[in-house]
């Protein structure tokens, strides 16, 4: 009988990390994904968020800077800079009360630093899989092929 298989039936895959930090880079590849598309499809219908709350304003500011500076990589460090720089701006203008032609103005603004943002992320979290997945030639389990 002859074997006819596929290239990916004769290769397997092997992850060189622990499993729960390879299902947390997954989780987080589709978070970026979906915020990203969420962010393209706001931007594209004219849906710009102005609206804040305090909390969530201070709280994304300080996780944004945060993650910053927790990153060795300058791209990161870039991507996440432009997050916590846009809620910043966003946020000022909106609690000293400029016009509302401005603040739409600065939200379509910020949700294109938002997407740079979300790529960068993106590119970071790929090459990371990159690094860490390999195909390999099946390991030999002892049984015969009949």
């Amino acid at each position: 009988m002859s074997h006819n298989t596929s290239w990916w039936r004769s290769w397997e895959i092997t992850v060189d990390s622990n499993w729960i930090m390879t299902i947390c880079m997954a989780a987080l590849l589709l978070i970026c994904v979906g915020l990203l598309s969420w962010d393209i499809r706001n931007l594209l219908f004219d849906r710009a968020d102005e609206s804040f709350s305090l909390t969530s304003l201070i709280i994304g500011v300080a996780y944004s800077f945060a993650l910053a500076y927790s990153f060795p990589a300058n791209s990161l460090k870039l991507a996440f800079l432009l997050l916590g720089t846009e809620k910043v701006v966003r946020g000022a203008l909106y609690y000293l009360h400029a016009s509302m032609s401005m603040q739409h103005f600065v939200a379509a603004g910020a949700s294109i630093a938002r997407q740079i943002a979300f790529t960068v992320i993106l590119v970071a979290i790929i090459q990371w899989f990159r690094s860490v997945v390999r195909w390999v030639p099946p390991s030999n389990t002892g049984v015969a092929d009949s």
